[in-house]
């Protein structure tokens, strides 16, 4: 591979100028910071002061910049000082940080200060219009510890609400290991109003959702008829929350689904005149799942998520009843599902969150041959699915009119439809440049679909977010980067820019020594701003994308094994994204991420005695070798090898076996159309994601055009 001369001439209207504009001021990368900064510096000079051992000095710049820096460096500033010095400093600057910006967030800062501390009194004072249903976990666990240690009357009263009312956390789990005690409960007698033990009643509850939190669902269901009869009076209600755990405990830890299910069926009708309408979801949507979970109930079941639909009072519970609707009638008949989906395709809320339905539809309506219907899903969800499922069904139906296997009255036509409605959903890359292919775009057009990859706009920007990100990239200050970009982007939703995400992406990339998480964090930034990009990305964005990171490594490896480079590029992308730390679930290691014994075999084979999977280099060769000892094993087949080194080859075979009975008892299998057939979503997704970044790769470094590339892997 030739290091990147990069994309061609003709990608020079793509081409980024290396400066980036914040509010006015242009500055060229890293060039005098202290001047660009302003006053804003003396917070990025005072963590270096700190990194140095220099608190001091460090206090007397963070003290300077509250003063003097703009909103994020001064309020930055803020929060460092209040974990600096000793404790009558950090009270002080507590105090300031509250009353200056007088938001939960400084709260929570304040608050973990004090309990640092242990003064809790000031906590008690400090949190005392803090709603305990409403505010986040840590700041309402914070207050409930300090009432405990100060034996605070209203402790009681205040956790058993939070226990019973909100969602189950491990904040909330902490607070019950650090405050409930291990004596043991009363028994709770008739349950009446006058001989109830409050305490010991409420001990019982909490008890059960700890079981459930913990998913010990048979201990839980075991309580559940206490759990009921404690929650018949006003003393002790039962709540939307309680419900949801009940039904956790039927499902998981019960088999007897339709007498379960009755006990949701009751709760509904009982509470049908009163105001708690999630209360009354939960229930219904309880009911449907545990019929659903019972043979042939799905007339009980769909039924019950119907009234769920009917009673939900967000967005996100309404598509969560139609999510299980919809994938209930899967298991029923697709006629039925067909049926469900051109009922309420134009209801749901948010598309994206039935993807993984689609998913499941598409290979079902294959394996039954239903060619005619994959056109009328393509139609009917038209405007109204996710980008992404509106392009796979559009293509795909395109790919099976070329195929012969539906006729419609005017094949080109259909077939150019779908191809070019493929292409222009706003999909992300691997329908995109199939359609592409099938279309045979000139190069300039091709170009634009690869410099173009949006997918979801929705993301507030800020450009004092993006002041104080690069801030810490001028000043060499790597570490802060990642974590506070995640905080704005996922915890606040403000995105930044593609001007800042490559300037950021770009210094993480050349911090990176190979051994460290810089890569990762480099590569994580570019892709969720080129997700959200509203324009055509630059030359050094795609590099940035597409990085070819341990590039004398990857050029030895394949050209020892005889592979093309952006196999091997899009194999670490797609497998670890260039964490060469990265252990999955299952045990998978490093960069290509291979399992111990698959590596044990490859090192006997190589006559590799001594190796670490930590090791780059030895890594990536040992996934180079299996990656090319599957290709040869199976015919030249790229796109085959790619799916064995996810699933195994045995897998791989049975699937080709089965795949070509359903596709017409083909003796020559279209792969793309094999792909879809293939029963694990994650081994679609792999597929998709592989083909999608050899294309890149290949046309980004290696001259390739992205045809010959798709060409080369999918034949």
């Amino acid at each position: 591979m030739h290091k990147p001369e990069l994309i061609k001439t003709t990608v020079l209207f793509c081409i980024l100028t290396v400066s980036v504009s914040f509010s006015g001021c242009s500055q060229s990368v890293f060039e005098s910071p202290q001047k660009t900064y302003g006053n804003d510096a003396s917070y990025f000079i005072a963590l270096r002061e700190l990194e140095n051992g220099n608190e001091q000095e460090a206090m007397r710049l963070f003290e300077k910049c509250t003063k003097k820096g703009s909103y994020y460096p001064a309020r930055e500033s803020a929060e460092e000082l209040a974990k600096l010095g000793n404790v009558q400093d950090r009270i002080a600057a507590c105090r300031k940080l509250v009353k200056k910006y007088n938001d939960e967030e400084a709260l929570l800062v304040a608050a973990r200060e004090y309990e640092s501390d242990e003064e809790y009194s000031r906590i008690i004072v400090l949190t005392d219009s803090v709603d305990i249903l409403h505010s986040t976990d840590e700041l309402v666990r914070i207050r409930l510890t300090a009432m405990a240690k100060r034996n605070d009357s209203r402790f009681e009263s205040a956790a058993y609400t939070w226990y019973s009312s909100c969602a189950f956390s491990e904040q909330m789990y902490r607070l019950y290991c650090d405050t409930v005690t291990d004596e043991s409960t009363a028994d709770s007698g008739s349950g009446s109003e006058e001989t109830i033990d409050i305490k010991s009643a409420r001990r019982k509850i909490i008890d059960f959702r700890v079981d459930v939190y913990q998913r010990n669902y048979h201990t839980a269901y075991a309580k559940l008829q206490d759990v009921q009869k404690l929650t018949t009076t006003d003393i002790l209600p039962l709540t939307a929350q309680l419900v949801s755990d009940m039904g956790k405990a039927c499902l998981y830890g019960s088999s007897n689904n339709v007498q379960n299910a009755r006990i949701f069926n009751s709760i509904a009708a009982g509470y049908a005149d009163k105001s708690d309408k999630e209360l009354i979801y939960n229930a219904w949507f309880y009911a449907g799942r545990l019929y659903d979970k019972a043979d042939n109930s799905y007339p009980a079941s769909s039924s019950r998520f119907r009234n769920a639909m009917n009673t939900a009072v967000s967005d996100n519970q309404y598509d969560n009843a139609l999510w299980y609707l919809l994938n209930s009638s899967l298991r029923f008949s697709t006629d039925e599902t067909l049926d469900v989906l051109r009922k309420y395709c134009t209801t749901w809320h948010d598309p994206y969150y039935f993807d993984d339905f689609f998913e499941l539809l598409m290979p079902l309506m294959l394996s039954e041959a239903r060619w005619a219907d994959i056109q009328k899903v393509y139609l009917c969800i038209d405007g109204h699915a996710s980008d992404e499922v509106t392009a796979k069904y559009a293509h795909i139906y395109g790919r099976l009119v070329q195929e012969k296997l539906v006729k419609p009255v005017d094949p080109e036509k259909d077939e150019r439809d779908a191809f070019m409605r493929a292409l222009t959903s706003g999909t992300d890359t691997y329908y995109k440049i199939l359609a592409a292919g099938q279309l045979n775009l000139d190069d300039d057009d091709m170009q634009r679909v690869m410099c173009s990859t949006k997918i979801n706009t929705e993301f507030k920007r800020n450009d004092e977010v993006e002041r104080l990100l690069t801030g810490y990239a001028a000043f060499g200050l790597p570490d802060k980067i990642y974590d506070k970009w995640k905080d704005f982007t996922y915890d606040r939703n403000i995105a930044v820019s593609l001007d800042c995400a490559v300037r950021l992406s770009d210094f993480l990339n050349k911090t990176a020594s190979g051994t460290d998480d810089y890569y990762t964090q480099s590569l994580r930034i570019i892709a969720r701003a080129a997700a959200g990009s509203d324009k055509l990305l630059t030359k050094e964005a795609l590099t940035l994308l597409y990085p070819c990171n341990y590039s004398d490594t990857v050029t030895d490896v394949c050209r020892k094994y005889g592979l093309p480079e952006e196999t091997i590029y899009a194999l670490i992308r797609s497998e670890s994204f260039f964490d060469n730390d990265v252990v999955s679930s299952v045990g998978a290691v490093g960069l290509t991420q291979l399992m111990q014994f698959t590596a044990a075999d490859i090192a006997q084979r190589l006559k590799r005695s001594d190796y670490s999977l930590k090791d780059p280099v030895t890594n990536i060769e040992f996934g180079a070798y299996y990656l090319a000892t599957l290709i040869n094993r199976l015919d030249g087949s790229v796109l085959t090898a790619f799916f064995s080194y996810n699933a195994g080859i045995t897998r791989v075979r049975r699937w080709l076996q089965s795949s070509a009975i359903e596709l017409g008892n083909r003796k020559t299998l279209p792969y793309d159309l094999f792909l879809e057939t293939i029963p694990y979503s994650e081994t679609r997704e792999y597929g998709r994601k592989l083909v999608s970044a050899s294309a890149a790769y290949g046309w980004l470094y290696c001259g390739k055009s992205v045809q010959d590339v798709v060409n080369e892997i999918i034949r």
